[in-house]
């Protein structure tokens, strides 16, 4: 599957958003990034993390 410019910049978006420093370390949290792209591109239903 190939994405568009918009939708990689909205993944990149996503898991930044995603993020919090927990005892000076960022962690980030893809089911979420996934989530979220999920519902901006609902047209999209391939995607899947596992």
């Amino acid at each position: 599957m190939t994405f568009s410019q918009e939708q990689k910049t909205f993944m990149i978006e996503s898991y930044f958003r995603n993020g919090c420093k927990i005892d000076g370390e960022w962690i980030y949290n893809i089911p979420d990034c996934f989530e979220e792209f999920r519902n901006e591109f609902s047209e999209i239903r391939s995607v899947s993390y596992n």
